[in-house]
């Protein structure tokens, strides 16, 4: 069975569309192929997980005035001829979309080639993206139950499946990543990472407290894509990345303590390995306010393990941000390994609910 996959514009969606990828591939002999921006980070995930992939034009929606959102219905509708194009030659049977504004050229597409569409939604309201997919989708998976009443319509077709996390979170391996880097048994790790793209103003509130940091932590700075500093390059007990691939599931159960966004997939992973944190999650200003929600709710699930900054003037000069971390140091760290069986459970119920919607198309091919 032929199954596309799409989702993209930051890793919290693309990472969970490959864990579902995995667990499709682990149910039987399914090709698969990714749709996606070509050059973009789901481009480049999907060729290091092996898959095909298939290029479609998309543009988001700027939460804030930009030109390019004059632009953006054209390329839009460029995307659907694309997209539709490459479902006619493809011709799969069932459509799996993670979210992110690629997911709208493809998901239409799908739908006018009458291909099946499930999506998946991770946070406590569908995103803009699921919000124009989900009267075409067969099946809406939710990460939890919806917040609000829930349209008639709409909850005939959802079923709480729970968020995918990265296939290989459960085996990690901390002591190749603390060998690699050469930290010392017993200090402390403090792993940093604010996304594919990083954060400038998050970047910059590290480094002006790096000394103070370095001096309690070994600091794990994932800074984000030509955000390395070079003068830094010497600094002890100081490691930058621009991105960790592979060896990210290694950094995160090395880490004791970690500082990043609240976005659902990064709060899920923290939650499976029971890390404490320091959570400053995106602005209402460049985002729908999601984050602020995951951020609150995660909060208040980790009492005395979480700490929650605003990113805002705020951040200036790092005080805060290190005060945080250096406060939650003193917190009890949680012991035990994550159950394997529980990190593939979300991603292998929403393949069998990809592979459960393409059954009805399988079968009408056959006749």
């Amino acid at each position: 069975m032929k199954i596309a996959i799409t989702g993209g514009g930051s890793a919290g969606h693309v990472v969970p569309a490959l864990s579902v990828a995995a667990q499709l591939s682990a149910q039987g002999e399914n090709e698969l192929v990714f749709f996606g921006r070509h050059g973009s980070i789901e481009h480049e995930y999907a060729e290091r997980a092996g898959i095909r992939f298939r290029s479609v034009p998309s543009a988001g929606l700027k939460r804030y005035g930009s030109w390019s959102n004059l632009r953006m219905p054209f390329t839009v509708l460029r995307g659907i001829g694309a997209a539709w194009r490459a479902m006619r030659r493809e011709r799969p049977e069932a459509v799996f979309s993670k979210g992110g504004y690629v997911t709208v050229p493809v998901g239409i597409a799908a739908w006018l080639c009458r291909v099946p569409l499930v999506i998946h939604e991770s946070d406590h309201s569908l995103g803009l993206a699921n919000r124009i997919l989900a009267r075409m989708a067969a099946r809406v998976c939710l990460s939890e139950p919806a917040a609000h009443e829930t349209p008639a319509w709409l909850a005939r077709k959802t079923v709480v499946t729970g968020l995918p996390l990265r296939h290989d979170l459960a085996h990690g391996n901390p002591d190749r990543m603390r060998s690699r880097l050469g930290i010392k048994t017993g200090t402390e790790v403090l792993l940093i990472f604010c996304g594919s793209s990083g954060s400038a103003r998050i970047n910059d509130a590290v480094r002006s407290q790096l000394e103070k940091l370095c001096g309690r932590f070994a600091v794990i700075h994932v800074c984000g894509k030509g955000n390395i500093d070079p003068s830094l390059h010497s600094t002890a007990d100081y490691w930058q990345f621009e991105y960790l691939h592979a060896e990210m599931t290694n950094a995160l159960w090395l880490a004791d303590l970690v500082i990043g966004r609240a976005g659902a997939t990064t709060l899920a992973e923290l939650e499976a390995l029971g890390k404490r944190a320091v959570l400053i999650p995106l602005p209402a200003s460049v985002s729908r306010g999601d984050q602020l929600v995951n951020a609150e709710a995660y909060a208040r699930r980790q009492e005395g393990r979480c700490h929650v900054i605003h990113d805002d003037e705020t951040l200036t000069g790092g005080a805060v941000l290190a005060a945080a971390c250096f406060h939650l140091a003193h917190t009890p760290a949680e012991s035990g390994s994550p159950d394997p069986t529980v990190i593939h459970q979300a991603a292998g119920h929403i393949a069998r609910e990809t592979l459960a919607a393409a059954g009805p198309r399988r079968r009408h091919r056959a006749r």
